[in-house]
């Protein structure tokens, strides 16, 4: 935080001393934005004093600042309400996930034990029961049965 300094400034013609620890840069912004403020309405053709126009600077900045002032209050309460609904949302999340991974859990060793029991199952069958595959037939084998079912055919 800056030491508090003095700071002339000139506005509507008046020389002041300001005592700020604002940076020199933002009183020079606010000193323009005053003195063009003071210049439009000393010179809108109305007969006003500088301290008519200092007033009514003054209750439209004072204006604007209640006006950002509500502003930032709903911008904040929005914001509030964003992370509430967003807390409400990674909990679900959450919940969500967990629930995911209960269902993944139960559910793989039920296809575990699925193909155990397919594995128990085919082992238990005795041999004496288990049909021997026929040989397997070679290419030419097959043409020669599919020419002779053709030619068996056409005779009949």
């Amino acid at each position: 935080m800056e030491e508090k300094r003095r700071i002339e400034v000139e506005i509507a013609g008046l020389k002041m001393t300001l005592v700020t620890d604002e940076p020199e840069a933002f009183v020079d912004s606010v000193v323009r934005h005053m003195n063009e403020s003071m210049t439009a309405l000393l010179s809108s053709g109305k007969n006003r004093s500088r301290l008519d126009a200092a007033m009514l600077c003054a209750m439209d900045f004072c204006s604007d600042k209640l006006t950002a002032e509500k502003r930032v209050r709903n911008l904040e309460a929005q914001i509030s309400l964003y992370d509430v609904n967003l807390r409400k949302a990674r909990n679900e999340n959450a919940e969500l996930r967990e629930a995911m991974e209960g269902t993944k859990e139960k559910a793989a060793p039920k296809h575990k034990a699925a193909a155990s029991e397919q594995i128990k199952i085919t082992e238990e069958i005795p041999a004496a029961d288990k049909k021997e595959a026929p040989a397997q037939e070679s290419r030419e084998d097959k043409f020669r049965m599919i020419e002779s079912l053709l030619r068996n055919k056409g005779d009949k």
